[in-house]
């Protein structure tokens, strides 16, 4: 009796330990918590993991600058990022000049378009243009590493401004996760909130409905300023985006989503993520619904970075590679 127990036991053991061995936990860095990407990587995880019997993704807080370094030092294996950072890493160039992010590769791009909001408050009195000459403007930005915070500083750049000027003309700048600057807007901390989210914005819906504003036009010359120099793309935020906010069209720029991967992520976890994602197409507007504009059959049309073999074979068998 004693033998055959054992024996059941070791029957267990053998079993519980295959079983973890078959078990695989992934990184999935998302963006700030509040914005569209958390939402978008909570709801693509439980989609990977429900399909994916023994896997497990973990989300975490990220940024749109930081991530690619999250995955090029391997703490993440999963990350959203933006087509223009994406391709700066991996080159070295730009905000990571002489700093190749080698082991940044893709998925898939155009998971949904991350468009640049820079809101006034109605009572606030300065254009898009006007505010950069004003002295004593209260404006809520987002933390660094983000990509709405290397928009701002464009911008700045483009303006002759910087921080240290800013804060010398009497500017309070409150910098925060997205929650954290819908509170500082319908509080009056800030009287100007510059963002880069999927459409329509959580955060900025909640900032309508404690304060009334406005969504301001992105000037013609530094849309094509930007456009030109870095490789945002035009855009325009449909009138009924933000009932709150604008009551036409309003010209901006934005930026592609892109599903980032480390080179280091096996081919099986890859080929399973990109199989869940364009079999599970219809379901990610529930998630997001700036999510409506991925199309698998388009996903790797552009590649501001390659694509990740594990993710290229299933492109492949449905035809969807060229």
């Amino acid at each position: 009796m004693m033998r055959n127990s054992l024996l059941v036991a070791g029957i267990g053991a053998a079993l519980t330990f295959t079983g973890h061995a078959s078990a695989q936990t992934i990184e999935f860095v998302a963006g700030q918590l509040g914005g569209g990407w958390y939402t978008m990587s909570s709801g693509m995880a439980k989609m990977m993991q429900d399909k994916n019997p023994g896997l497990t993704v973990k989300v975490v807080p990220g940024g749109g600058t930081a991530n690619p370094s999250k995955i090029q030092q391997g703490q993440s294996q999963l990350g959203m990022g933006l087509d223009i950072f994406a391709k700066a890493a991996r080159d070295g160039s730009g905000i990571y000049k002489g700093r190749k992010h080698d082991k940044v590769v893709m998925i898939g791009q155009s998971f949904s378009d991350n468009y640049v909001h820079f809101l006034k408050a109605k009572d606030a009195p300065h254009s898009f243009e006007d505010v950069f000459k004003q002295k004593n403007i209260k404006i809520g930005v987002t933390k660094a590493g983000s990509s709405d915070e290397m928009t701002y500083r464009f911008v700045m750049e483009e303006y002759g401004q910087s921080y240290d000027k800013q804060r010398s003309n009497g500017w309070k700048i409150v910098q925060g996760d997205y929650n954290e600057l819908a509170s500082a807007y319908k509080d009056g901390q800030v009287d100007y909130i510059f963002l880069v989210l999927g459409i329509p914005g959580a955060a900025v819906i909640d900032m309508g409905t404690g304060r009334a504003g406005e969504l301001m036009p992105w000037p013609k010359p530094l849309a094509d300023t930007l456009m030109k120099k870095y490789g945002y793309s035009p855009a325009t935020f449909p009138k009924t985006t933000y009932p709150a906010f604008q009551t036409a069209d309003v010209p901006a720029i934005l930026m592609a989503t892109t599903l980032m991967a480390s080179a280091d992520l096996s081919a099986d976890i890859a080929y399973k993520v990109t199989k869940t994602l364009c079999e599970g197409t219809a379901e990610l507007p529930k998630i997001h619904a700036s999510m409506k504009v991925f199309k698998c059959e388009t996903a790797v049309k552009v590649q501001p970075v390659p694509v990740h073999p594990g993710a290229m074979k299933y492109y492949k068998e449905k035809g969807f590679s060229s």
